[in-house]
């Protein structure tokens, strides 16, 4: 947002806002996922959801809880059921007293589906501790929340260095799984978000309890304030106009093709790999793929890059 704020943007105009409504409609969809930023500062945030529901979308509003105790009290009135929240928790313990007591009043208040996300850190793997799951298993608890858990891990992106390391992603699978399993026995349900992990990082896992992909593809289009498509968050800087597009599938075609695995930088280690012969691995996130590039140039190691907490949804 500060790259748009820059530019003079502060959020989606209303009529731009309409114009993608259309989009969707045109592509028969009619579920929107609202992130940001922070997508709750919009100052027609009420107005967008009443909107939504009177077109018979759903929506999934991404954001971190932090709101005016007056909107909170607002939304909770409104007749919009097929609005549900995902609260990015990844920071929520770091929080000042204030703060914090505004996002639980957001969780106690807002009379809507509310479920929980974390973002995987550098810190939370090098750790391996137990206590962030259990932390969010007690606020599950503690407001009555949906009884489910969306993870990330923590990815490379556009000026964006706290993501857990390349040669580290193996281990934040382990954690994960053994984080899913206790999930599953409190009968609270999980799923890992978009995420490309090489097969060489976790061959020697066994079975694991969720999916994980050795292939980036299905591309979660990302539409800007100023109507700019793109990608997924670590190919941001691949921004198009929509306009350029007639529809969701010339979107996904053009993107598919340009991040088509013929255009991929393998490192010396992937050069007799038999899973990237046959086509089944991309060699990680694309975002890496971004780091990957700039080492040649740069003489400084990818897959040591430092790591700290990174809030994906609403930086």
């Amino acid at each position: 947002m500060g790259e748009y704020r820059a530019r003079g943007i502060e959020e989606m105009s209303w009529e731009d806002f309409l114009a993608v409504v259309s989009y969707y409609e045109q592509a028969g969809l009619n579920h929107m996922i609202l992130l940001g930023g922070e997508p709750t500062l919009h100052t027609r945030f009420e107005d967008i959801l009443v909107f939504l529901e009177s077109r018979n979308f759903s929506s999934l509003v991404v954001t971190n809880g932090i709101c005016d105790k007056e909107l909170v009290d607002a939304l909770a009135q409104k007749k919009i059921p097929r609005t549900s929240f995902s609260v990015n928790t990844t920071a929520y313990f770091r929080y000042p007293a204030e703060t914090r007591e505004r996002v639980d009043y957001f969780l106690r208040s807002i009379n809507h589906p509310v479920m929980l996300a974390y973002t995987l850190t550098a810190k939370d793997v090098e750790g391996k501790s137990i206590h962030p799951l259990l932390d969010r298993i007690g606020m599950i608890m503690k407001f009555g929340l949906v009884r489910h858990i969306q993870f990330q891990i923590a990815v490379p992106g556009q000026q964006n260095s706290s993501f857990v390391p390349f040669g580290d992603c193996g281990n934040a699978i382990r954690l994960l799984d053994s984080w899913f399993k206790i999930l599953r026995k409190n009968g609270i349900s999980a799923a890992l978000d978009c995420q490309c992990i090489p097969k060489c990082l976790i061959k020697d896992i066994g079975e694991i309890g969720f999916e994980v992909r050795s292939q980036c593809s299905g591309f979660m289009i990302d539409i800007g304030p100023a109507l700019e498509v793109w990608p997924c968050f670590p190919l941001s800087g691949q921004s198009l106009p929509l306009k350029r597009f007639r529809n969701f599938d010339e979107i996904k075609t053009f993107f598919s093709k340009i991040n088509a695995q013929d255009n991929l930088y393998y490192d010396e280690s992937c050069s007799e790999c038999s899973e990237r012969a046959r086509g089944a691995c991309d060699a990680g996130c694309r975002g890496f793929q971004i780091l990957r590039k700039r080492d040649q140039y740069s003489n400084t190691s990818f897959l040591h890059q430092p790591a700290v907490a990174c809030n994906i949804f609403s930086c």
